[in-house]
């Protein structure tokens, strides 16, 4: 397998690094199926203001 290149701007680089520690957490992964196990049964979740 040949490694390819990728330029991205370093923004995405570090959002992309803080997904990536986010989906390595034990505790976020278990968080985010459990937020999806609940919109898939119909539960509203709650909306953030930012």
């Amino acid at each position: 397998m040949k490694a390819e290149t990728v330029c991205i701007s370093k923004k995405e680089y570090e959002l992309l690094l803080e997904e990536v520690g986010i989906l390595r957490n034990p505790k976020m992964s278990e968080a985010i199926d459990e937020s999806d196990k609940a919109k898939a049964k119909g539960v509203k979740p709650w909306e953030l203001e930012i």
